[in-house]
């Protein structure tokens, strides 16, 4: 059985604290941590989307002025 077959990868909407307290391994912790774990996955999957979109928009140019 994949584990991941009911996964939605292109799913529209955040995560909820909800959501993530029904998985065992979250079950126990606070709704605060929960919310501050979702701000910090949602940040750093900005971060890689922004990563992303300058590595393609420079492919093949040196950076400038700082950029990556």
């Amino acid at each position: 059985m994949n584990k991941f077959q009911d996964l939605d990868i292109l799913r529209k909407t955040d995560l909820t604290v909800e959501e993530i307290k029904r998985h065992p391994a979250f079950a126990k912790l606070p709704e605060n941590q929960i919310a501050d774990f979702l701000i910090t996955i949602k940040t750093l999957t900005e971060i890689a989307f922004r990563y992303t979109e300058i590595s393609q928009k420079n492919l093949g140019k040196k950076p400038e002025n700082g950029e990556i």
